[in-house]
């Protein structure tokens, strides 16, 4: 089915566009070849701007770019991050940039580029865009409002009207060779193998593991045939039946017929005509719903490797190994006679077959219920651990919150008897009376003496009422020494004169001075 074209209702020519199909970039480049074309080649200023959902895109994208006749001199940038958009917008000025909108939004916040300029700006693979976007609202609020806007997407959800209706208002919408017309001979054999990078770099080893007697190659642009081949004769294929590369047609009953990307509706129904045992499709993830429209009732299922292939006849092997140990043991009466019967009725082998598929749910379900008894012993096991910890922490809680004690009884007595007085710190009413104390020169302690000597007072009686430091200043020590009216014993010196004699101090004293007289006792003072 060739792309067919319809306006918005109610809308005049537009200059936007929106295509319908799958975000194959050799495709979506044929679409943006026009753009390509019109941009300046003096590298002055940015005129085709292109946004994709991820990195991984912009630079595949950029590639099937690279490869058009209309690229010739221009620029292309492949805005992976927004540090290499800044490095190489850094050394020159680009024709082309392809990058996400939250790429293109970090390097306008950065100053990195400018998109006044923008002629046409293209949406890839919009299915994947969010038309909430601050990034993509971000990028367009730069975007001259006359620049003409294309867009593509595989089928028109809300998502993409969404998208279309605030960004290409009034935009055409066309849709590609998507669905074929009239429905392909259905091929029950449909498988897939998803990769993120070229679709070429597994052709070899999938052959390998295939290992087919004859098989085609499915390819969409001259430029990717020119390649396949070169990588067919790298490996030793040459053009035959073992590996040939086509646009369309296949030679009836080849063997598998192996698509690069998703092909055209009419390509695939050219391919399936020639009624192969199997197709496998090498595509990114994205395209895995438009071969599932392609395929139709055939529902697609992933290719196996050879690691799971051998894992699988290894479990198979080890089954028939039991059996054959069951056998050769013998087998019992009893179950003899209870299959019997049915061997009226089907095959031995059918019989052989429901039996295994039998013990194969047995084992299952014996599986499932060990998986869940330890789920449900760990699950206790956790619990468990829990509910120590809870305990552990709550003993700390009493351990150091005295509001959690309790009561505690009454407060003891004082040791020295009597009841306890509220008052200060450190005073003890028990301990003596609150009478008047005596004067210290009456008080006699009344505790007997130690070995049994008389204790005498300090102030008593016994001492003629004298305290001990109460002598005459006029006496002589008991030994040695000297009184104040006695001479120096050699030597000394006389007063000069001073403020008492009239004349000047010359400092110190004499000897022979009188006294100012006794000095009281300390106790009269």
């Amino acid at each position: 089915m060739s792309a067919t074209s319809r306006e918005t209702a109610g809308a005049v020519r537009s200059a936007h566009v929106a295509y319908f199909m799958p975000a194959d970039w050799a495709r979506i480049a044929q679409r943006a070849a026009p753009a390509l074309e019109r941009a300046a080649t003096d590298g002055a200023s940015l005129r085709l701007l292109i946004l994709v959902p991820d990195s991984e895109a912009a630079v595949a994208l950029s590639r099937a770019l690279a490869e058009l006749p209309q690229a010739d001199g221009r620029r292309i940038v492949a805005a992976s991050s927004q540090a290499r958009l800044q490095r190489l917008l850094g050394i020159g000025p680009a024709d082309v940039v392809v990058g996400s909108p939250e790429t293109i939004a970090a390097g306008l916040a950065a100053s990195a580029i400018k998109l006044d300029s923008v002629r046409t700006v293209v949406f890839a693979a919009a299915d994947e865009m969010d038309a909430e976007s601050d990034a993509l609202a971000a990028v367009l609020a730069e975007v001259p409002k006359d620049a003409a806007r294309i867009l593509t997407a595989l089928a028109a959800s809300d998502a993409v009207d969404a998208l279309i209706t605030r960004y290409l208002s009034k935009a055409r919408r066309v849709q590609d060779d998507v669905v074929a017309d009239v429905p392909a001979a259905q091929v029950q054999n449909v498988r897939y193998l998803t990769v993120t990078s070229d679709p070429l770099a597994v052709l070899p080893s999938l052959l390998d593991e295939l290992d087919a007697p004859s098989a085609a190659v499915l390819v969409g642009s001259d430029a990717a045939a020119k390649a396949t081949r070169q990588v067919l004769a790298s490996v030793g294929y040459t053009e035959g039946p073992l590996a040939q590369v086509t646009r369309g047609p296949v030679a009836a009953n080849t063997s598998v017929v192996i698509t690069l990307g998703v092909p055209t509706a009419t390509a695939w129904g050219q391919a399936v005509a020639a009624a192969p045992a199997q197709v496998v499709a090498i595509c990114a993830p994205r395209d895995l719903e438009a071969l599932r429209l392609l395929a139709g009732e055939a529902t697609p299922r992933p290719l196996g490797d050879r690691a799971s292939l051998s894992r699988a006849r290894a479990v198979e092997s080890r089954r028939r190994a039991e059996l054959r140990a069951e056998l050769a043991e013998g087998i019992p009466a009893r179950e003899v006679l209870a299959l019997e019967p049915l061997l009226r009725e089907n095959d031995g082998l059918e019989i052989a077959a429901a039996a295994l598929r039998l013990l194969e749910r047995t084992r299952a379900e014996q599986t499932e219920q060990v998986r869940a008894a330890e789920e449900r012993a760990r699950s206790q096991m956790r619990e468990a651990q829990k509910e120590k910890e809870a305990a552990e922490r709550a003993e700390r809680g009493d351990r150091f919150e005295r509001s959690d004690r309790g009561d505690r009884g009454p407060r003891p007595g004082p040791r020295g008897g009597g009841e306890r007085v509220e008052g200060p710190r450190g005073f003890r009413g028990g301990d003596r009376p609150m009478g008047e104390r005596k004067p210290r020169s009456t008080y006699d302690r009344e505790a007997p003496p130690r070995e049994g000597k008389p204790r005498i007072s300090s102030f008593s009686k016994d001492r003629d009422g004298k305290p001990r430091s109460s002598y005459s200043r006029d006496d002589k020590p008991r030994s040695g020494g000297f009184s104040r009216d006695d001479k120096p014993r050699s030597g000394g010196f006389k007063r000069d004169g001073g403020p008492r004699d009239g004349g000047p101090r010359s400092g110190g004293f004499k000897r022979d001075d009188k006294p100012r007289g006794p000095r009281p006792p300390r106790g009269d003072r």
